[in-house]
């Protein structure tokens, strides 16, 4: 045998056997997506009403929202806000929610609002969007963990 083909025969037997080797299927675990937790209080960082931010026009600081395990929410002192009473909340899928929702105290009426759960500067955030009251104004509220 020439020495050309004994070098194509060498190379075409590594590069098969390289290729077979390379098709060896490896075993992955996918991990489950953990529940979306937003227990604890939080309070207002920033409010934009109609695209327009009006966060410097109110002192949103007293304001906060406490998201206990068991469902239900304490609001503690009065602010602009798409709800004013104490209730219970619950999100529409625990991995990936698009809404929450709040049922005031006494109240039979549900309040939905959009539901986003970004991360804003290394701090997870709660981004609310809705029309709370008059529909023609349209209300972003983003809150920060206390």
């Amino acid at each position: 045998m020439k020495p050309v083909k004994i070098f194509f025969l060498i190379v075409g037997f590594t590069l098969f056997s390289v290729g077979i080797n390379s098709c060896k299927k490896e075993q992955t675990k996918i991990h489950p997506e953990a529940s979306k937790n937003i227990v604890g209080t939080w309070k207002i960082a920033s409010v934009i009403r109609n695209g327009v931010d009006i966060t410097p026009y109110f002192d949103f600081a007293p304001f906060s929202i406490e998201f206990k395990e068991d469902g239900s929410y304490i609001v503690n002192n009065q602010a602009p806000f798409v709800i004013s009473k104490n209730g219970t909340w619950s999100l529409d899928d625990p991995t990936h929610p698009l809404h929450i929702s709040f049922r005031q105290e006494g109240a039979s009426q549900t309040f939905t609002n959009e539901f986003d759960y970004p991360v804003v500067e290394g701090a997870r955030r709660i981004v609310l969007r809705g029309a709370p009251g008059c529909t023609s104004n349209t209300y972003q509220y983003s809150l920060v963990a206390q």
